[in-house]
């Protein structure tokens, strides 16, 4: 998904500022749970944002769930761009579908869901452990 946005006045400045004390950790969207990745590129000279993001599943369920898991996250993020209703308000998916753009392509190496890769990672490091274990 991606989006092209307006900054509020002064959003460009707060959001900038906002990502650099978190020094690019944004793993709190790990409580969203299908969320690959995240990039917010600035542009125009501080005027729009694209936010791009990659995730499993299928739209509606995608942003419900950081409606519900991550709200306040949310709007501290997003509250920085013209007209932002608020991850809460009904209207929030309206907003997103106006300022949305599709990719003309796009290329995806694997098609594991996050899931998948979380339970690779763990049974990797395990076997790992067991075979250190083994050698030792």
């Amino acid at each position: 998904m991606g989006l092209l946005v307006p900054f509020a006045p002064g959003g460009a400045q707060r959001l900038r500022a906002f990502l650099q004390l978190l020094n690019g950790n944004l793993a709190g969207a790990d409580k969203v749970g299908t969320v690959h990745d995240m990039r917010f590129v600035f542009l125009d000279n501080d005027t729009k944002l694209l936010f791009a993001t990659a995730y499993d599943g299928e739209w509606d369920p995608y942003i419900d769930d950081f409606a519900t898991k991550i709200p306040d996250s949310m709007d501290i993020l997003f509250s920085n761009f013209e007209g932002w209703p608020g991850i809460r308000n009904p209207e929030v998916k309206d907003w997103i579908v106006k300022h949305q753009i599709t990719a003309e392509a796009r290329y995806v190496a694997n098609d594991l869901t996050v899931a998948e890769i979380r339970r690779v990672t763990r049974v990797g490091k395990l076997l790992d452990e067991f075979l250190d274990k083994l050698g030792g």
